[in-house]
Formats: structure tokens, C-alpha cells, sequence
């Protein structure tokens, strides 16, 4: 299971003991350390990594606001106050929610659905971007997803990346994008070509199809394919 580090901040003993009672009812979450005094809350996030923050604004020596400013990580934040006038300011700063004291269990429960998205989100995005790669056609570079690649042909010094009805030709060898698209469940099965195993539809001694294409099979990697497949066969 995931879990998630949270740090709590308030002058107030009380507001912290209704956050805590709050998170104790998501497994998923652990609170690592709560504090009374922003400046030694700050000291902490200095030197340590937590992924959500409930802060309180109006307090003494540093505001919670301050002290996001000053956080310089990925730390998430949630600012809960029983003030209304800080909420623009508090969003300006890219916070997950505002929270107005008293804190319904409700309304709670909303910021931490929203705080997960969010990471969710976040980490879609990023593996996304980790599954695509750019492609130089003169002097532009084109992205191109994994995913979107049905089939790569070797052609001398060049690769023709086929994508639905465009293509792309990179200066590159068939080789090395072999080597690049290895951990993303493609294989060479000829001299001149790579496919993506999983877009593969029918497969025969001679060829495999995949959407309108058919694409030969070359005699040295016959048997390697064929094994995958035998592998993967219901």
C-alpha cells in the first residue's frame, strides 16, 4: 500500500488534535511529526521529505503562507484557517485546498481525494513523458508516443517510424532504437524491422499483421518470436 507523509502545523493544540483524529481514519496516511512553532516546522521541511503539509496561517514569528514561499520542494499544501481573506492569496500559490475552521469531516475527506488526484495525476503525467521520445526531421524535433508506433523499417542510415498514416525518418540505425525501445515490449523480426508485440493481430511463418500492415518475418528471428507468442497463447 502507498502511504503518504504528512506534517501538521498550528499554534493552536487543539486544531491539531482534530487533523490527527481526521487522518487516523485513512490508512494510508502517516503523520510524521506535528508542530506548534511554524519556524521549527520549516527547520523540518528543510531537511526532510513529506508529501503534504496542513498549515495554519495566522501565526506567530512565520504565516503559513511564509512558510510555503519559503519551502522550496514538492511538498503539497493545505492551508487551514479561520480566516476567508487569505483564500486568494493562498491559491496564488498553488495550494491543494483552503480550508475554513471549523473543518467538517465532510469537507476534509474532499482534500484528501483531491490531494490524491492530484499525485495521480502527477505521476500519469510523468510517466507519459517517460513513454515518448523525440524524433529530428531537418531541423525540427517531432514527439512521438510508444504507443502510438506501429511499426519501425530499417532503411540504411535512416529508420521509417510508421504512426497510423504518418511516418517519421530519423537518422538513426535500427539497432540503436532497438536498444532504446527494448524495455517497452517491442522486437526486431527481420533485418530491416521492429514491431510492438502488443499491437500484433495475426501471425503466420511469413508475417504479422498489425492494424493494415503486414510485416515480414525474417528465418533468424522466427523462432524467438514464435516463442513469445507461444508464451502469451491462451
Amino acid at each position: 500500500m502507498i502511504s503518504y507523509k504528512v506534517v501538521i502545523i498550528d499554534d493552536e493544540p487543539l486544531a491539531i488534535d482534530v487533523l490527527l483524529h481526521y487522518l487516523e481514519r485513512f490508512p494510508d496516511i502517516e503523520v510524521v511529526k506535528t508542530f506548534v512553532n511554524p519556524v521549527g516546522a520549516f527547520s523540518f521541511l528543510s531537511t526532510n521529505t513529506v508529501d503534504l503539509v496542513f498549515t495554519d496561517i495566522a501565526m506567530p514569528e512565520m504565516s503559513g503562507t511564509e512558510l510555503v514561499k519559503l519551502t522550496q520542494s514538492k511538498t503539497k499544501f493545505v492551508m487551514v484557517t479561520s480566516y476567508s481573506e487569505y483564500a486568494i492569496e493562498s491559491f496564488e500559490l498553488d495550494v491543494i485546498d483552503y480550508l475554513l475552521k471549523p473543518v467538517s469531516f465532510e469537507r476534509f475527506t474532499k482534500t484528501i481525494e483531491r490531494f490524491k488526484s492530484q499525485l495521480k495525476s502527477n505521476v500519469e503525467k510523468v510517466k507519459e513523458e517517460a513513454q515518448s521520445f523525440f524524433i529530428k526531421e531537418g531541423d525540427e524535433f517531432v514527439k512521438v508516443k510508444v504507443s502510438d508506433i506501429d511499426y519501425i523499417e530499417g532503411m540504411k542510415d535512416y529508420a521509417k517510424i510508421v504512426c497510423g498514416n504518418n511516418y517519421y525518418l530519423a537518422l538513426k540505425t535500427l539497432k540503436s532504437i532497438e536498444a532504446t525501445l527494448l524495455n517497452y515490449n517491442f522486437m526486431r523480426i527481420h533485418k530491416s524491422y521492429i514491431v510492438p508485440l502488443d499491437k500484433i493481430l495475426q501471425y503466420n511463418s511469413k508475417c504479422v499483421l498489425i492494424e493494415q500492415h503486414e510485416i515480414p518475418v525474417g528465418s533468424n528471428y522466427r523462432d524467438r518470436l514464435k516463442t513469445y507468442l507461444e508464451t502469451n497463447k491462451l
